[in-house]
């Protein structure tokens, strides 16, 4: 819903504020963002691209604006597979971030997501560590409980990869609450967490439950995303096959 609403945006942006400005490069940024998450990648790199150029050529590239805007760009190539591209933008960015002083929320962020790269690649004793890092960070800026929250939903594959179910298990339980109070239980996130402890049913065998709660998860997902988005994609796919396992149809 939000897509032509930021089309028309854009148009509006360049008109108004030129097509140079700090405005313009706030709105690619964002729409890049929501087309990332809906899976128009060839469209989002479009306009990630060009906001890095506009702040690399406005401000150079040893500020954090430059580090946000790279963050973005690997977060997409992260989604594509493009995983070398990612790992490199990641670590630009986080690099950046300390040269300029920044420990805080946007350091964690990169912890977060570099995490989530290297869990794509099966790497994760160093997923854990990142994913920890960024929860150390959260733990005492009170304000971002949110991202708290989505950091612990973060821990629990490589906890569950390293051998520890339960930490896993609590994990996703904690978040499940932190989603609930703070952004409700039709967001994403709360979709995201609810897929998690699918997964944990799932693999102990407990099909009828993991089926229901792959379902909720899909129904969020498809209200937030659209059937297009690769994680639409993925719940449905984890859905059917549970529900092979007790014969019921998804």
């Amino acid at each position: 819903e939000q897509i032509p609403i930021f089309r028309e945006l854009l148009l509006v942006t360049r008109e108004t504020y030129g097509s140079e400005s700090n405005e313009v490069i706030t709105v690619l940024n964002d729409f890049g963002g929501i087309l990332r998450y809906v899976g128009e990648y060839n469209e989002a790199e479009n306009y990630l691209t060009e906001a890095e150029q506009l702040i690399r050529k406005k401000y150079g590239t040893e500020n954090k604006e430059y580090a946000t805007c790279i963050l973005n760009l690997a977060e997409l190539y992260r989604f594509m597979r493009e995983y070398d591209k990612a790992e490199e933008l990641y670590k630009k960015s986080m690099k950046i971030y300390a040269e300029n002083g920044e420990n805080g929320y946007l350091y964690a962020s990169v912890c977060n997501n570099l995490g989530l790269l290297y869990q794509d690649r099966k790497q994760y004793e160093n997923a854990l560590e990142l994913h920890k890092k960024s929860l150390e960070i959260l733990e005492e800026l009170t304000e971002y409980r949110l991202e708290y929250g989505t950091t612990l939903n973060n821990l629990v594959l490589p906890y569950k990869s390293t051998g520890e179910r339960e930490k896993a298990k609590d994990c996703t339980e904690r978040a499940l609450v932190i989603f609930a109070e703070t952004v409700g239980k039709e967001h994403s996130l709360y979709s995201a967490a609810l897929n998690n402890l699918a997964i944990f049913f799932y693999e102990e065998k407990e099909y009828k439950t993991a089926g229901d709660l792959f379902e909720e998860s899909l129904l969020i997902c498809e209200k937030t995303f659209g059937k297009n988005s690769v994680n639409y994609k993925n719940l449905a796919e984890n859905l059917k096959i549970v529900r092979a396992k007790t014969g019921e149809k998804s």
